[in-house]
């Protein structure tokens, strides 16, 4: 069960970030086909439990109909999409005090993965 401060070094020490704030970080992941798809993570409180949240947009509401977003949020194993003004995220959350960096790491890349497979399939950049 890592703290909040644990996981930001462990993510320091790994990855190089692009923004680090006391609450969240952001990591920007460049896939082979040379697409960048943005993570933002971050630390909350809800229902008196530290969570750590993962964050990463896909593309916007005008792009994408909202019964095919429920219909996709069938297919993920990991995450969900969420809709943040006009903007579609993928998101996913896990409870900190059963969290360990494994179970960091694989919601960290199938929420930037699935965000940047989104993008390429609904937006017509490469935006987020």
């Amino acid at each position: 069960m890592p703290t909040w401060a644990e996981v930001q070094e462990y993510a320091r020490s790994k990855y190089k970030l692009a923004d680090d704030r006391d609450n969240s970080f952001k990591l920007v992941f460049e896939y082979q086909n040379k697409r960048l798809q943005a993570v933002i993570v971050s630390r909350f409180e809800a229902l008196n439990r530290d969570w750590c949240d993962f964050a990463s947009a896909c593309c916007k509401l005008d792009q994408m109909n909202p019964e095919v977003a429920l219909r996709k949020n069938f297919q993920f194993a990991v995450g969900a999409l969420c809709l943040d003004r006009d903007t579609y995220i993928v998101r996913y959350s896990v409870q900190m005090a059963t969290m360990d960096m494994e179970e960091f790491e694989l919601p960290l890349h199938v929420v930037a993965s699935t965000a940047d497979k989104l993008e390429q399939e609904f937006a017509a950049s490469d935006r987020f």
